[in-house]
């Protein structure tokens, strides 16, 4: 670690006739970085300030894309050059084989070397080295590896601030992380979250119990949390939440302890072996929680600043392998893990401006603004809910029996994919809309039953009717309302991904096995299933045969309804009869 001390400051004092010696220029340079790195440290954090996007070239090769970061210790890293390298050729790859996690860590370090080796006129004399040859310049660089631990301290974002998360287990692929708030006003909800990861291809189950102090749960001073995987689609991250009650005690620290051999792990129903661990402090004060927030951030910020300077390395991605015959290859990456970003001025203004136009927005569709929502025509779309609306007609010239039920045809609603709600109601010739029951109003001239079914994955919906009387002849409109919350459209926009389980296989020649396929973010779950020719034969439902010659061959998933997103895995067939 080089140029980590920046205290105590002190620069040179000239006068006329002072001998400058090469300390004297060295403390020159050391006074004006330090003062900077000081700034960058206390005001800007440390992290990833643009670009440094870790992408999986092959299964055995990674990219970093350019970009730049500050260290922890307010050290500026550039990276000017995509830097492609294969896993086997970064430092610390030797000491990752062994990856119980089924994972390792690209991580990203300050570095510098000397360069420009020049000669020195006054020979080895008053030298670091011997030798009359001396390096001019010191270029600053960086230094890429990986590495299979995690780092001691996982609070390295901005979040927390705000929050601590603790690692309670992790081993054998398997991470349980619990996140509490640092402060809670007294009297209010707390709220907790637990992060569950499985990397493994067996179910897991676990509970454990938290003993309270100054919380309650249910009323009662203990909370236990359970988790069984068997209950969740199969995706591999899972989080839970659960909602604590607060006491009166302003001042007090409120905590949350892992009962002793409380905690239970299970995988594929059988006991596992295993410890852990928890421990997690609120602050209860009956000031705003961002007040006191900001309250305790300038008491405390010189001594965090310094202790976050210990963990140096900026963590860039999370490299998830799979094990392929004896060796391990790539299986996907997920950038900046613990997110550890440095947030622009551009940025912090972008998103304020997004939230005062979402606040406006809000007041709009309440009607509390100058331009409040008016429903009425082809359909508007307000503050954090878009609406379409429109009228299908239902042809009753040649009249109806009761209980005879007609069908709209497929209407297209203008929203886009995924989940709309929509209302149904009876247009009578006055203008007049009924919804609701046909039973309360007795002066309707018609008296329908109506239903609606959506189709989610093509963005449109049918309306059928039921008539509950004869009818000799008219005409039947129905006038439909269509709302779709934004919060969804941005759950449409979320990565969407696929993951195949098992992640590895191993079969003998010809054999079978179903695989799995999860979809994540996405409505519509059909995958189609290929193999590259002379890799076996795989079905619509999964069903995979070998083929009757060994070797590793990949088998993909694609999504029918995003055909960029897709997944692969790679299956090992071997000839038994050989072994």
């Amino acid at each position: 670690m080089k140029n980590s001390t920046i205290f105590p400051f002190e620069r040179n004092r000239y006068f006329y006739g002072k001998l400058l010696s090469v300390d004297d220029f060295e403390l020159e340079q050391k006074y004006y970085n330090d003062k900077r790195r000081m700034i960058n440290q206390f005001v800007c954090g440390f992290g990833v300030i643009a670009g440094m996007h870790v992408v999986m070239v092959d299964e055995r090769t990674i990219s970093v894309e350019t970009g730049c970061a500050l260290d922890a210790w307010g050290r500026e890293i550039a990276i000017d050059l995509p830097v492609v390298r294969k896993l086997s050729l970064l430092d610390g790859f030797e000491d990752c084989e062994d990856m119980p996690d089924g994972c390792v860590y690209l991580c990203l370090a300050y570095d510098e070397q000397e360069t420009s080796p020049v000669h020195n006129i006054a020979g080895s004399a008053g030298a670091a080295s011997e030798g009359s040859v001396q390096n001019s310049r010191v270029r600053e660089g960086y230094r890429l590896y990986l590495t299979n631990r995690r780092p001691e301290e996982i609070n390295l974002s901005y979040e927390s601030l705000y929050q601590e998360s603790q690692e309670i287990y992790g081993d054998q692929g398997v991470t349980i992380i619990q996140t509490f708030p640092r402060y809670a006003r007294c009297g209010d909800e707390v709220e907790i979250s637990i992060e569950v990861e499985n990397l493994g291809q067996q179910y897991i189950s676990f509970s454990y119990t938290l003993d309270l102090d100054h919380l309650t749960w249910e009323g009662k001073p203990q909370l236990t949390v359970s988790f069984d995987e068997m209950m969740f689609e199969k995706t591999g991250k899972y989080t839970l939440t659960y909602t604590l009650q607060a006491v009166q005690a302003a001042g007090a620290d409120a905590g949350a302890s892992l009962s002793e051999g409380s905690f239970r792990l299970y995988a594929a129903k059988k006991p596992v072996e295993a410890t852990a661990k928890a421990k997690a402090s609120v602050l209860l004060t009956d000031l705003d929680v961002r007040q006191e927030l900001i309250r305790r951030y300038y008491r405390t910020a010189m001594e965090r600043q310094t202790a976050a300077a210990a963990g140096e390395a900026i963590y860039l991605g999370k490299i998830y392998m799979v094990k392929a015959g004896d060796s391990y290859i790539i299986d996907h990456v997920e950038n900046l893990p613990y997110g550890q970003r440095v947030a622009s001025n551009y940025l912090n203004a972008a998103l304020i401006q997004m939230l005062i136009r979402d606040g406006e927005g809000r007041r709009q569709l309440s009607g509390d603004g100058a331009g409040a929502n008016k429903a009425g025509g082809s359909g508007t779309a307000s503050g954090g809910v878009r609406i379409k609306t429109g009228i299908a007609e239902f042809d009753l010239s040649q009249g109806g029996q009761r209980g005879i039920r007609l069908y709209s045809g497929e209407i297209f609603h203008g929203l886009g994919f995924g989940r709309v709600t929509i209302q149904t109601g009876l247009m009578e010739e006055d203008g007049c809309v009924t919804y609701g029951s046909p039973e309360v109003f007795a002066e309707q001239k018609f008296r329908v039953e109506t239903a609606v079914r959506t189709y989610e994955d093509r963005g449109s919906f049918e309306i059928g009717i039921r008539l509950l009387e004869t009818v000799m002849e008219g005409k039947l409109l129905v006038r439909w309302t269509a709302f779709k919350d934004l919060n969804e459209d941005r759950d449409d926009k979320a990565e969407k991904r696929i993951f195949i389980k098992p992640g590895l296989l191993e079969l003998g020649l010809r054999e079978s096995f179903f695989l799995e396929a999860s979809c994540v973010n996405m409505a519509d779950k059909r995958v189609l299933w290929s193999v590259k020719e002379g890799g076996g034969f795989i079905d619509a439902a999964g069903n995979y045969t070998a083929p009757n010659t060994p070797g590793v061959y990949e088998v993909t998933a694609k999504s029918a309804a995003y055909p960029e997103v897709k997944a692969s895995i790679f299956v090992v067939v071997r000839d038994r009869g050989k072994e």
